[in-house]
């Protein structure tokens, strides 16, 4: 069973706004969820996933996919992404939606976005 581990909604540990991406893998170590793991990220919170993918091998927790919901895409790196990307966006020709099918990413609509279930 995939863990849907959504980054919204896990508290930071305390620190610098410079550092947020460490300090949420810090919270998420504190977590310590049950891989398999669908990270699920919202707007800009998605530039955090390169950072987040790695603490997340470092820890042995296999990401089985990422989830960005109308999202600021990130780079795509020699690392990152490590597992299937779903985009769902409401406009089709939104920026993200097109780099998104460009990266050969699924690229859903928000109508959709409540069918979606996280690979296994």
């Amino acid at each position: 069973m995939t863990t849907v581990l959504v980054l919204a909604d896990v508290t930071p540990v305390d620190g610098p706004e410079s550092a947020l991406s460490a300090r949420l893998c810090a919270a998420i170590n504190l977590i310590n969820p049950e891989p398999p793991l669908a990270i699920v990220t919202h707007g800009d919170l998605a530039l955090l996933l390169p950072a987040i993918a790695l603490a997340q091998r470092s820890a042995h927790r296999r990401t089985a996919e990422y989830l960005l919901v109308d999202p600021v895409l990130p780079p795509v790196t020699d690392t990152w992404p490590d597992a299937p990307v779903t985009v769902a966006c409401d406009d089709m020709s939104c920026e993200a939606a097109i780099q998104g099918r460009l990266r050969g990413w699924t690229v859903i609509t928000m109508d959709e976005l409540p069918g979606w279930l996280p690979a296994d």
